[in-house]
């Protein structure tokens, strides 16, 4: 965000005479790709600066014509983008005319010079309470923004956590078929909600069960690229022929 006095620099001193204006939907507001003078092109700029009410803008400036004669865009136009605000004021440009009489306002009649000083100080705090909507503006913009990041985040860590769960549950239905036996004490509960100490000890064991399966199929995750299909193959033989499979896990055994 810079102030209307930068982008004055920027036509006038840098030369950067060819500009468009967009809003804050993107859209163009006024443009100057004329060949005129800096000084030219400026006076455009307050112009249309001036007839504006308040807004959020941003300005692309060009120092070379960034358009051919026949309007065709140039390729590699080196070009500056800045945002910058449009401040209402209040305050008149030309002085007010003077109230008639001395006796209104408490007896603050026109002072030397033509100038009420409540008049005066009305339009100061008018022109700060304007400048204080427009940071309320931008301050609403930024909370807007800042929202929706953590909104999408928050949706991204979720997606993560459902993505683990579902893996780590299709880990635990592959090991209940491969070795039941290790996992039968899951879900085991104590009766009327009453935890004694053996009960206790009881739901420690497959918890540790649980950790030493995940470790272990971690690092089979790691080493064997093709584990998906291999766990898979021997929860099948697990099913399908227990026989097999307590011969293979015994020949595993043997190695270790």
């Amino acid at each position: 965000m810079v102030r209307p006095e930068y982008i004055h620099q920027q036509i006038k001193d840098k030369g950067k005479k060819y500009w468009v204006i967009y809003n804050a939907e993107n859209q163009s507001m006024e443009n100057q790709y004329k060949d005129l003078t800096p000084e030219e092109s400026l006076a455009q700029f307050e112009e249309w600066y001036s007839n504006m009410l308040g807004g959020s803008y941003a300005i692309k400036m060009w120092e070379k014509r960034p358009f051919t004669a026949a309007g065709t865009l140039l390729p590699k136009v080196p070009s500056s983008m800045y945002n910058f605000q449009v401040t209402p004021t209040l305050r008149e440009k030309q002085p007010l005319p003077p109230l008639p009489g001395e006796t209104g306002m408490g007896g603050l009649g026109p002072q030397p010079g033509g100038f009420n000083p409540w008049i005066d100080k009305f339009l100061e705090v008018k022109d700060h309470i304007a400048g204080l909507n427009v940071q309320l503006e931008q301050n609403r913009m930024k909370e807007d923004y800042e929202r929706r990041i953590r909104e999408m985040e928050a949706a991204h860590a979720k997606a993560m956590e459902e993505k683990a769960n579902a893996w780590e549950e299709r880990i635990m239905a592959i090991a209940s078929t491969v070795a039941p036996d290790l996992l039968k004490g899951f879900m085991s509960k104590p009766i009327n909600g009453v935890e004694t100490e053996t009960n206790q000890n009881d739901m420690t064991q497959p918890n540790d069960a649980k950790a030493r399966i995940l470790a272990a199929v971690n690092k089979l995750i790691e080493k064997d690229p093709n584990f998906t299909e291999n766990i898979e193959k021997l929860a099948k033989l697990a099913e399908k022929n227990p026989a097999m499979y307590q011969q293979a896990a015994k020949l595993i055994n043997s190695f270790i």
